[in-house]
């Protein structure tokens, strides 16, 4: 499962909770995108529009998939949140 999915991890420098986050992820087999707002500026203001107040948080498909305290997250709740139905991408969606 986790080798098609690929979320989008934001972060900040000098954060030890992204650390942890992203070695979950490693070693979850999940592979990840970057994006570190403490350089993109206009990344920050979309997590500061939803709600978000902290990093590190993962994305995947527009959906929020960490909603607890990252020592807390796990594998299972990760999997819990991917919703396959609502998928769109890949070569399912070929047109």
């Amino acid at each position: 499962m986790s080798a098609s999915v690929k979320l989008t991890l934001f972060t900040q420098n000098d954060c030890p909770y992204c650390i942890i986050m992203k070695a979950k992820l490693e070693d979850w087999g999940y592979d990840y995108d970057e994006v570190n707002i403490s350089y993109e500026l206009d990344k920050k203001a979309f997590l500061k529009e939803n709600g978000h107040r902290t990093v590190p948080q993962v994305y995947w498909n527009n959906t929020h998939l960490n909603k607890v305290d990252t020592h807390q997250f796990t594998k299972q709740m990760l999997e819990d949140e991917l919703s396959y139905d609502d998928y769109v991408g890949g070569v399912e969606s070929f047109r």
